[in-house]
């Protein structure tokens, strides 16, 4: 396995947005070397207690991205960053990747494809009737809440294949919550240093009412990894704590399972 550096940085914001360009170029590189030839499959009790659940996080997972590419492409003539809007289709691309990587798994294991699902309507609503940044943070929430749910679902069954397509997404979601917190950080710098703890303050209920929803919607999965409530909200506040922490001169390494890929921290 290599390692991924993470440094800090100060640079202008056209050069955060070219250096995560290439990053999302050079992860889309990397080798899908998941055990598709694994002969393991789920168990019916397994299959019972994670097929809807997938279900819904792979359906999330495919959104296309219109309206945040629409208010990207406003943002970025506004910015004079003539790469943000490309950088957002490319994370946009990564998440989709994720949800092919779902639905192979779904096929595999003979679970039905999801179309529409009713949660899944209301944040696509909300985020169409959003601008930029609050739209960047409904899929923030989004991303938080995904940490905790992989590390989930990969303890949930012993199927080897899925804790490997979860272990590969949380490696992902790790730089996604980076490139928002890198995003979100430009889109407010003008702000008083009051209003962006008020923003964050309100952006912790929402968070909380969500957990709650997502724990009803998903608490099988959730439960077979020894998860209570309180613990999946715990992780899932630290994670939205470190969006909330300044950036640091510190370097981070992370383990993935393909080539190391130089992920930003700006």
């Amino acid at each position: 396995m290599g390692g991924t550096l993470m440094p800090a940085s100060n640079r202008d914001g056209s050069a955060s947005s070219r250096a995560w360009q290439v990053y999302f170029l050079s992860n889309r590189s990397t080798a899908d070397d998941f055990p598709w030839d694994c002969p393991y499959t789920l168990t019916e009790d397994e299959r019972r207690k994670v097929s809807k659940s997938i279900q819904q996080f792979q359906l999330g997972e495919g959104a296309e991205g219109r309206h945040l590419l629409t208010c990207g492409e406003k943002w970025s003539h506004t910015a004079r960053d003539p790469d943000f809007v490309g950088v957002l289709s490319l994370f946009i691309q990564e998440e989709q990747r994720h949800s092919r990587q779902l639905l192979r798994f779904m096929k595999r294991e003979r679970i039905p494809e999801l179309r529409s699902h009713w949660l899944d309507s209301i944040f696509r609503r909300i985020r169409v009737l959003a601008g930029l940044e609050v739209e960047l943070r409904i899929l923030v929430t989004a991303e938080v809440i995904a940490v905790p749910y992989y590390r989930a679902l990969g303890a949930a069954t012993e199927s080897d294949l899925l804790c490997a397509i979860s272990d590969a997404i949380l490696a992902d979601e790790a730089a996604h919550l980076r490139f928002q917190k890198s995003m979100l950080s430009r889109l407010g710098a003008l702000r008083s240093p009051a209003l962006r703890c008020l923003l964050w303050q309100v952006h912790r209920l929402f968070l909380f009412g969500t957990c709650c929803v997502v724990w009803i919607e998903h608490r099988g999965v959730f439960a077979e990894a020894g998860y209570s409530f309180g613990k999946f909200l715990e992780e899932a506040l630290c994670e939205m704590s470190a969006l909330e922490a300044p950036p640091t001169a510190a370097t981070t390494r992370t383990t993935r399972r393909s080539a190391s890929v130089t992920v930003p921290d700006h």
